[in-house]
């Protein structure tokens, strides 16, 4: 998938992290944020990939096929304990960027772990996240939104079609989707 952004294709990289991608369920944050870490794999960075749910880590490996390697790291159940402990066993763990996906299904403890680290991404619902709030004061590098959260003031909102977002960084702003290559 290439990613656009205003209808050109856009490549992110490690300076535009950390970064949050937040939306509602079916507004298309999941798919965008599987999306978006095949294509940093498939440009040769090192990753760790948790969600809550299986069928994302499935989509995650077919986005990878053949090229799946120990670079990319799929943490196990979606269980948030087992996700703490073994983060503290990579020893590259600075190096990878951290994608935490559904992240309304995980608690203050995790935000705690993750938020003074530089390569990550917060995906999902932050109105329906214990650490809402927290995201809200964040200063992030890139905030992709798929819907408008309650618990951050977006300026300059714009509507937004089915399945695009609005991003705003310092290197893009407007209307962010994906296309098949």
């Amino acid at each position: 998938m290439n990613i656009l952004v205003n209808n050109k294709i856009v490549n992110f990289s490690q300076e535009d992290f950390p970064m949050l991608i937040s939306g509602v369920e079916k507004s298309g944050t999941s798919f965008f944020s599987i999306c978006l870490m095949a294509e940093l794999f498939n440009r040769g960075e090192k990753e760790i990939f948790f969600t809550a749910y299986p069928p994302a880590k499935e989509e995650f490996r077919k986005q990878l096929g053949d090229s799946i390697n120990d670079n990319a790291k799929i943490i196990g159940q979606g269980e948030e304990k087992i996700f703490l402990e073994k983060i503290n066993a990579i020893e590259d763990f600075d190096e990878r960027i951290v994608l935490v996906k559904n992240i309304e299904n995980y608690s203050q403890k995790l935000f705690d772990k993750l938020k003074d680290k530089k390569l990550v991404i917060f995906s999902g619902d932050m109105d329906k996240c214990q650490f809402g709030n927290d995201l809200a004061k964040k200063d992030f590098k890139t905030k992709i939104f798929f819907s408008y959260p309650e618990k951050l003031m977006v300026e300059n909102k714009i509507r937004l079609p089915k399945y695009f977002g609005m991003v705003i960084s310092e290197k893009h702003n407007g209307l962010i989707s994906l296309k098949t290559k």
